[in-house]
Parts: structure tokens; sequence; C-alpha cells
């Protein structure tokens, strides 16, 4: 029996199809809720990603302490979309 192997990793909600980047954490660290009131959990890296990206957006805690205020601070900083190549931020030695 292959039990040895390990399956695929589980994705929080947040995910978008395109984006390639893995989840980090727990996948309900945080919830975000759109402006037509659907709620979304998510890992903190996805959170982020998702409420730069939506509008009139706000995050609620999750499974993880704190890290309802890191998501909305760190998408501040973070491009709508940043999984897209051209929204990418810039690295500090690229400024």
């Amino acid at each position: 029996m292959p039990g040895n192997a390990p399956g695929p990793q589980p994705i929080c909600e947040a995910v978008d199809l395109g984006d390639p980047s893995p989840c980090e954490g727990p996948r309900d660290a945080v919830t975000v809720v759109d402006r037509h009131g659907h709620s979304t959990k998510a890992c903190v890296p996805h959170g982020i990603r998702l409420h730069a990206s939506l509008t009139d957006a706000h995050v609620l805690p999750g499974s993880v302490p704190g890290a309802d205020t890191e998501v909305r601070e760190l998408s501040r900083a973070t491009s709508a979309f940043a999984w897209l190549d051209h929204h990418q931020p810039f690295a500090e030695d690229e400024r």
C-alpha cells in the first residue's frame, strides 16, 4: 500500500485557480467577507491577496489570534490579483 506517499495538500477557500502559491498555516486563520456578505475562510497569505483584490471587504478573526489584523495591514501593501506576473510587487533590489 502506498500509504507513505503524501496526498495532495488541502488548500484554503481563498485560493484563486490562477494562483500557484501554496497555503501557509491554518486554512481558517481568517475569514474575508466581501461587500455582498459572502465569507471565505483563508490562510494568512491568501487572505492578504483576497482582501487586496476585493472592494469594500473586511476581515474577521479566525483560528489564528491576531491574523485578521495582519491580513488587513499587509493587504494595503499588496497589489490586487498579486499572483499575476504584471501585478507582482517589486523586490527591494528592483526598485
